[in-house]
């Protein structure tokens, strides 16, 4: 048994990332391991379960959080770094972990991290390659995060990424400092039993995830309007809405086009911060999913649909890739063009749609809890191993 440390942004935010820590927290407490978490706010009712069975819960310091708060908006990373680094230094102090993960932060955090204490960083996509707003005054206000950010990457023990696509772009970028064989790759988790849940699908097509423009859900609702006659299908959208002002401007262009279409009669909705049980409810009563995000790191929401039964049709980029099976599963798409296609496929040949659903359930066991949780331990095994040969 060891005791670890988590630390995340924000326990509230509803998304994959706070997902994936909380089946974390979930996972490592089934082996008995002591947890904290460290986090810019604590859980509330609303977060997700694994988060709110944590006891040990360590903020940013009164002045940290204050200065964060008067920043808001403004230099988001810098405030990432300032305020996880002040609820870690006080976990560290108060709990005395003997491993700290970083489960959605930047390799940064661990600069307030003492040597005797293992370091493992959850890596979903290598900052670099996400940064965007890359003017001259921008790069240069960033040159002492970027310099805190390469020292602290030859201090991590391990480097566990989220998909073999975001592992090969991190050994491109981040290869030469990390150390010797200290980068793996651990899947994101699902709990399959929560979406084996029997109810009728329903003629429905659905999109799951964040309101971002990235994500491609104007492609989604411009393939519905185009084969809405033919299908006569119904559009739910469940999603979140992040504090990004760019994402905020672009939700509520979404919404409005939504409520443009429902004054028209289409049977389209659109709910946002929902509970986890409606995103549940969606998936498994929906038949088809779609989303475009060429690229996406690893993509939870598609191995949740094929969990629930629902037939995914994704980018073919990314880590989806690996999640979804071209023409088992669900289907890859080159263009948001080939939407319609698909949809009609499934629509019109119930026994082709049987058939990859049924398929799409048996796959996402391969992400199950029971499966990834032991690579998970077997690591935390090996790295037990190494503290005693440290001591």
């Amino acid at each position: 048994m060891m005791r670890v440390a988590i630390a995340l942004i924000n326990a509230n935010i509803l998304g994959g990332t706070t997902k994936f820590t909380s089946d974390l927290c979930e996972m490592l407490g089934r082996f008995d391991h002591e947890l904290a978490l460290c986090s810019w706010k604590k859980p509330n009712e609303h977060s997700f379960e694994g988060l709110q069975k944590i006891e040990k819960i360590y903020t940013p310091s009164w002045v940290i959080d204050q200065i964060t708060r008067a920043n808001q908006g403004k230099g988001f990373m810098w405030n990432k770094l300032l305020a996880s680094g002040s609820s870690i230094r006080r976990c560290i102090k108060d709990f005395n972990p003997d491993l700290i993960i970083s489960a959605d932060l930047e390799p940064g955090v661990f600069s307030s991290v003492p040597n005797n204490v293992f370091k493992i960083h959850y890596c979903h996509f290598p900052t670099e390659a996400v940064v965007r707003k890359n003017t001259y005054p921008f790069l240069l206000f960033r040159v002492p995060y970027w310099h805190q950010h390469y020292k602290q990457l030859p201090r991590l023990d391990y480097t566990v990424c989220n998909s073999h696509y975001t592992e090969q772009v991190a050994r491109v970028l981040w290869g030469p400092y990390l150390k010797r064989d200290s980068l793996k790759k651990i899947y994101p988790t699902i709990d399959v039993s929560k979406f084996q849940v029997k109810k009728d699908k329903i003629n429905q097509l659905c999109y799951v995830g964040r309101l971002d423009s990235h994500k491609g859900i104007e492609h989604v609702i411009e393939s519905y309007i185009d084969l809405y006659d033919e299908c006569k299908c119904g559009l739910k959208i469940v999603g979140a809405i992040s504090q990004n002002v760019g994402n905020i401007s672009y939700a509520k262009q979404i919404i409005k086009k939504v409520d443009e279409l429902k004054g028209q009669s289409y049977p389209i909705e659109i709910k946002m911060n929902v509970l986890y049980d409606e995103i549940i409810d969606t998936l498994v009563s929906s038949k088809i999913l779609l989303t475009y995000n060429p690229m996406e790191h690893f993509g939870i929401v598609p191995v949740e649909a094929q969990a629930a039964g629902c037939v995914p049709i994704v980018a073919d980029g990314g880590g989806q890739q690996e999640t979804v099976l071209h023409n088992v599963t669900g289907f890859r798409v080159s263009s948001p063009n080939e939407f319609s296609k698909y949809v009609k496929q499934l629509v019109a040949d119930n026994s082709l749609f049987q058939r990859m659903s049924e398929k799409g359930k048996h796959w996402a066991s391969n992400f199950s809890f029971e499966e990834i949780e032991l690579q998970w331990n077997n690591l935390l095994l090996e790295i037990d191993e190494k503290k005693r040969t440290r001591i």
